[in-house]
């Protein structure tokens, strides 16, 4: 059974990646070349921006307090890049690239 994921473009539908399949002959040499579109890359890395983003407004503890300023820079600068990289990856996926 040959299934893969499929996504709705504009109510027609377009492949994504395959899933499964032989590991051998012609459908090897194509999953091997298959590379994900752009906007899937730029949408996936949005989403992890967005999950990372959501995880640190909602807490996250420290390991111990004895370096509690460090901890506290290092969270404050995880939070301020990743605000900047979503917003800078929302501008990009906002232009109609091409590959």
């Amino acid at each position: 059974m040959n299934r893969s994921t499929q996504r709705t473009v504009n109510d027609e539908l377009a492949l994504v990646a395959p899933l499964s399949g032989p590991s051998y002959g012609a459908y090897s040499v194509a999953r091997r070349r298959w590379r994900k579109p752009l906007p899937a890359v730029i949408a996936d890395a949005i989403a992890n921006c967005h999950a990372v983003s959501a995880l640190l407004q909602r807490g996250i503890y420290m390991p111990d307090e004895e370096d509690k300023p460090h901890y506290q820079e290092v969270f404050n600068a995880l939070s301020r890049t990743t605000r900047q990289q979503l917003e800078t990856l929302e501008a990009f996926a906002e232009i109609d690239w091409r590959e």
